[in-house]
């Protein structure tokens, strides 16, 4: 069941989950177009991603892992909720990332019910920002009927996302593993191409929204800092996705592009959201999905808000 939640921004802005489902606030400030009387945001549901610990974390102590989820079975069961936020401002109607589709998972793909639950059908999307082109997050812009999911929409991705995922040498070059996502991102990219604007690493592809380059899960990877009134969020894809992805950034998670450059990224952002004291919205964290990252004599952890 999808869960949503709405709120009329004031002049603070606050994350919460209700269920698995986040909600995201903007409010007025000098580097954003985003009102503080007439935004709304929702945070949809799009269901999870049903996985293994061995999968995820192919290269982890199993000692630590026993402690984490009391087994050494690689084939114990990880589900990671899948959630996407929607922002409402005037006459526009923003995602953050399209969903997984009904191509990918049966336990993902409930974007368009989230959606619909909240009065707000799929024609009336105005603009998607991608994160990365993984399946969760790209392989909603199609429909059961291989149709556009979101047919008004306008398509915001980083070029060099773009450029990876349609390169002519991109399927030979990847694990085997990951060739069913180039294969799904090569059959949908090319149909919304006329209506993408790329942007590059620093860019504001809209308004109060400010690209960074992230890369490493995949080679164009964007996390989007969100500037609301000081008190800035810190959007992140999938450069963490579990608790232990903070705790233990040097651990290769299953479906990332480049491990090495990944695990510099993960830190990176680490050391910058701790010294900030960011708030951090998280797709894949566990309910409520918002918190900060804090440092400790035992390394950084993952503090979950209520």
């Amino acid at each position: 069941m999808s869960v949503i939640h709405s709120v009329t921004l004031g002049r603070r802005a606050v994350l919460q989950f209700l269920g698995v489902s986040m909600a995201v606030a903007a409010i007025n400030n000098p580097r954003s177009a985003l009102s503080d009387t007439t935004a709304k945001q929702k945070m949809c549901s799009d269901g999870h991603l049903a996985l293994t610990t061995g999968f995820v974390f192919p290269d982890a102590p199993s000692d630590v892992l026993a402690a984490e989820f009391k087994t050494t079975d690689p084939a114990t069961p990880l589900l990671l909720p899948c959630t996407v936020p929607l922002l409402r401002h005037d006459d526009r109607l923003i995602l953050f990332d399209a969903g997984a589709g009904p191509a990918f998972m049966e336990s993902a793909g409930r974007l368009v019910a989230s959606l619909k639950s909240a009065g707000v059908e799929a024609d009336q999307i105005t603009d998607i920002v991608f994160t990365h082109c993984h399946p969760d997050h790209l392989w909603g812009v199609t429909d059961e009927f291989n149709e556009l999911t979101f047919p008004n929409a306008r398509y915001h991705l980083a070029r060099k996302e773009y450029d990876f995922w349609t390169g002519k040498d991109t399927l030979q070059s990847v694990p085997e593993h990951l060739k069913t996502f180039v294969a799904g991102a090569q059959s949908r990219l090319p149909r919304i191409a006329e209506r993408a604007k790329f942007f590059e690493n620093g860019a504001q592809p809209l308004a109060g929204i400010e690209a960074i380059g992230s890369p490493g899960h995949t080679p164009g990877h964007c996390s989007y800092m969100l500037h609301i009134a000081g008190d800035p969020v810190l959007l992140t894809g999938d450069v963490f996705s579990h608790p232990l992805t903070v705790r233990h950034p040097k651990w290769r998670w299953g479906t990332d592009q480049d491990s090495t450059i990944a695990t510099q990224t993960r830190q990176r952002m680490i050391d910058r959201i701790a010294a900030d004291r960011t708030r951090v919205a998280v797709y894949h964290m566990p309910p409520p999905g918002f918190g900060r990252i804090e440092a400790g004599s035992n390394g950084p952890s993952w503090v979950q808000e209520t």
